[in-house]
Order: structure tokens, then C-alpha cells, then sequence
């Protein structure tokens, strides 16, 4: 079996958490992005990337680019957590927005839903937040969906679920065969 290293972001806890679990089932080791050296990395390993969803980038994959810039030559899966809940149109947007037309057909790519968590969130990420949902609260027509938003963001929440990591898990194991 080819080694894996699984590689995260996580500011609130949520993607560490996917990323522990993920570990736990692949035994491989997990490393925080920024205690991370890209020179453990072997030329016929696995990398898995996670990253929260921030305004509709994923956390760290930036700093995944600078760090390993032949991320194409690898062999890699990508994750991401966030508040909302997962949809196929959700998930395919995500990956339009963070990728390249080339890593979109290359790169396979999680949706996994987190939550919330205001007691770990820095100030100007609350203050996000508050600004995001005064402005729904003003909009005299929201739509179902920007109602549901905005009673989603104003509390804590988690909706984690391990067994979402299913897939993610097959895939891996599908690509170490290869």
C-alpha cells in the first residue's frame, strides 16, 4: 500500500474533526497545513487536502499550491467542510470556483457538512457574520433559501456526520489500488 498524508486547515474545528476521522480509517498520519513540510512528501504517496469553506474558497489550498507547485504530478484527493448542507450543484460550484479547469477533471473532490461554531471564530469573522445576516434580515424579498441562511447563521451548530467520509474513503482505497 502506497503511504497517504493527510493534510488540513481548519480555523474552527470542524475540518480537523473530518480530518481525524478520515485518518482513523486510512491509519495515516495527519499534519496541520502550517506545521507542514512539503518534503515528506514521497513521489508515489497519496496526499488528501482539507480545508474549510470560507465565502466560497477552501482554506489552505492556496497555500497547498505555493507549497507542493507540481500538485498536478500528484496524487491527491481534496475535501471541504462547511455550514451548508451538501448538494451535487453546491459541490460542483465549489469546485469550479477553487480549481482549474485541468485539476477539476483530475483532482476528485468532498463536500463534507460542518457547522458553526461563533465561540471559536475570530472577530472579524463574527463580524462577518452579524454583517451577512443584517443584510438578509433587511432584504424585503428573500428568497427560501436566503431565509433558511439566515436562521442557520445566527447560532452554533454542528451537523458533522462520520459516516459522510464514505465515499472519500472508497475513493482513496480505489486509487491505492491503481
Amino acid at each position: 500500500m502506497k503511504p497517504i498524508q493527510l493534510v488540513y486547515r481548519s480555523k474552527t474545528g470542524f475540518t480537523k474533526k473530518y480530518a481525524e476521522w478520515i485518518g482513523e480509517e486510512l491509519k495515516c498520519e495527519i499534519i496541520s497545513i502550517e506545521m507542514w513540510q512539503p518534503d515528506e512528501i514521497t513521489t508515489d504517496g497519496q496526499l488528501v487536502f482539507g480545508g474549510g469553506l470560507y465565502a466560497g474558497r477552501i482554506q489552505g489550498l492556496k497555500e497547498l499550491r505555493r507549497k507542493v507547485p507540481d500538485l498536478m504530478g500528484r496524487r491527491i484527493v481534496v475535501f471541504a467542510t462547511g455550514g451548508a448542507p451538501f448538494t451535487s450543484e453546491g459541490a460542483a460550484q465549489i469546485k469550479k470556483d477553487n480549481f482549474t479547469d485541468q485539476e477539476t477533471e483530475r483532482i476528485p473532490f468532498f463536500y463534507f457538512q460542518s457547522g458553526l461554531n461563533y465561540e471559536k471564530m475570530g472577530l472579524p469573522d463574527k463580524a462577518a457574520m452579524k454583517l451577512y445576516s443584517k443584510m438578509l434580515q433587511l432584504k424585503s424579498r428573500r428568497t427560501t433559501m436566503e431565509e433558511g441562511a439566515n436562521q442557520a447563521i445566527l447560532t452554533s451548530y454542528d451537523h458533522s456526520s462520520r459516516a459522510s467520509i464514505s465515499p472519500l474513503i472508497d475513493c482513496i482505497k480505489l486509487m491505492q489500488r491503481e
